[in-house]
């Protein structure tokens, strides 16, 4: 069933336009974004277009925070997520141009402790394959280093990469990674001497003009108005806890911006690397670099049915695909309880931001809506916030049904092989570290997480020796299998995890650790 929109009388717009384009009006812009902040449930929204190299349009609708006083407008600071990774593309270009370093450079001659699983991988892993998701590594591993807060290192991430297994041969297939980004951080830092947010911020933001937007959270000014995250859990808002926890995710997801800042991203983007003033901050060479697709990626299907896409790959830091014929440069971002989409039309020069603070699929549909506004035959464009809104119910009910169906097949009659003060212990993964379960006053097994606080909670018997992390905090929405292995002696060894819902986030990557007993 589709969620309850909140209702209009809660929402208090607070635009704020450049002239407005004859056609399409700053209304139609805004109708859409409104449009979109309703139908999935986004206590704000914030947009930004620009058009040849001029401010379109900027503005924000709804609440920083649900049930307190404080609008969304154009310069209200959102934590933009994934699309941080072209900034750490584009400051390696920088670094590039500086002559410190070449995006076929191997890793392990700036970053000499850098180990992947396999020993030929390692010698022949350059910079350009940190940023290109074709590692060999699966989807979203070694995510849960750092999602949901937890507390892990730069290096530490380093370490980590030697026991994280591959999936696939590398380079031979696209998997979406956000660790490799953070070592990507790490040559920045090492080959620049600065530390990856103010070589960030020095090198990109200041100059090109974005001066209210910085390269993490932790450095957005104490005055500055900053959307707040949230979910929408049964029925009703959720705060979340704000972004990712310290600096050590920044190259992968860290940048805090406006959508006025960012209307200077994109117009930097579609100049070729030049800003504003005239000065061309990244060379013709190694802008093109950017945005030369390296791995092939498959194509969404709505994209193929409403927009003709039919080949999509990405390159350094962007998506590069087409959208009604022509190309579309784009990246996705989201941190738990906000998401961002950037779209660009390089052939338009046209590039729409959006950004809201809901875990929600809003702003990739509502980029799409706008972007259509400026094409030809908008008569027969696609109503894109429909279409998405559809797709994603159909996504949840076949969710919903794979759970459902889980629990029907279980046999609820079955027990564990052993007490349950035999399955209490500390276990150990390689990559990941220790978990422990304790046997409470409740007569439940508890799960806590030495890395990561959120992902504490009671264990519910499911089947046999299976057992389901039921976590404490509902926000994370990512319930998991435990199922226990047994050795020749009868007495527990192991534990292998795995997502009860196939819904569930891919950052929640339990199903890549391989926990021992150790105590």
């Amino acid at each position: 069933m589709k969620a309850t929109a909140l209702p209009l009388a809660g929402l208090v717009a607070a635009l704020t336009t450049a002239p407005a384009l004859a056609d399409p009006s700053a209304e139609d812009i805004a109708a859409i974004a409104q449009c979109g902040m309703e139908t999935f449930n986004a206590p704000g929204i914030t947009v930004s277009v620009v058009k040849d190299g001029e401010l379109a349009y900027a503005g924000g609708h709804g609440v920083l925070e649900v049930g307190k006083r404080g609008e969304v407008d154009a310069d209200t600071l959102f934590q933009i997520g994934s699309v941080s990774k072209a900034f750490t593309a584009a400051a390696l270009a920088v670094l590039a141009d500086d002559g410190k370093l070449g995006f076929d450079d191997k890793v392990i001659d700036h970053i000499p402790e850098f180990r992947m699983f396999d020993a030929w991988v390692t010698r022949e892993f350059t910079i350009r394959d940190l940023l290109t998701h074709r590692s060999g590594l699966p989807l979203g591993a070694g995510d849960l280093l750092m999602f949901p807060e937890g507390d892990t290192t730069r290096d530490e991430i380093i370490a980590a990469l030697a026991h994280l297994k591959p999936s696939s041969s590398f380079r031979s297939k696209y998997d979406y990674d956000n660790t490799l980004y953070i070592v990507a951080g790490v040559v920045v830092e090492r080959a620049s001497g600065q530390s990856f947010a103010s070589f960030v911020e020095d090198r990109l933001l200041k100059p090109i003009g974005m001066d209210e937007c910085t390269a993490t959270f932790g450095r957005a000014p104490e005055g500055v108005a900053k959307a707040v995250p949230h979910m929408y859990i049964d029925d009703e808002y959720q705060v979340t806890p704000t972004g990712l926890k310290g600096d050590t995710a920044a190259p992968a997801g860290g940048v805090t911006c406006s959508a006025r800042g960012m209307a200077k991203w994109m117009s930097f983007i579609l100049a070729g690397g030049k800003t504003a003033d005239g000065e061309q901050l990244i060379s013709p060479a190694q802008f093109g670099q950017l945005l030369n697709p390296v791995t092939i990626t498959s194509t969404p299907g709505f994209l193929k049915t409403h927009a003709g896409a039919e080949l999509s790959a990405y390159a350094l830091g962007w998506s590069i695909s087409t959208f009604h014929g022509q190309p579309l440069h784009s990246h996705g971002g989201g941190l738990m309880g906000m998401t961002t989409h950037l779209a660009l039309l390089p052939r338009e020069n046209l590039g729409v931001f959006v950004s809201n603070n809901q875990m929600s699929v809003a702003p990739r549909p509502v980029a799409y809506d706008i972007a259509e506004l400026f094409l030809d035959d908008a008569a027969n464009d696609p109503d894109w916030i429909a279409v998405v809104d559809e797709l994603i119910g159909q996504m949840r009910s076949a969710g919903d049904e794979v759970v459902e169906a889980a629990m029907e097949a279980r046999n609820a009659d079955s027990t564990p092989s052993l007490p349950l003060a035999e399955y209490a212990g500390t276990y150990r993964d390689p990559w990941y570290g220790d978990i422990t379960l304790t046997l409470e006053d409740d007569g439940r097994l508890w799960f806590r997480s030495a890395r990561s606080a959120p992902l504490t909670g009671p264990l519910e018997h499911f089947q046999y020796d299976t057992f389901i992390a039921r976590w404490e905090d509902r926000r994370l929405n990512a319930d998991a299998y435990l199922s226990f292995t047994l050795g020749a002696d009868g007495a527990v060894e192991g534990i292998r995890m795995k997502a009860v819902s196939p819904n569930t986030d891919f950052s929640f990557d339990f199903h890549d650790l391989d926990l021992q007993k150790v105590e």
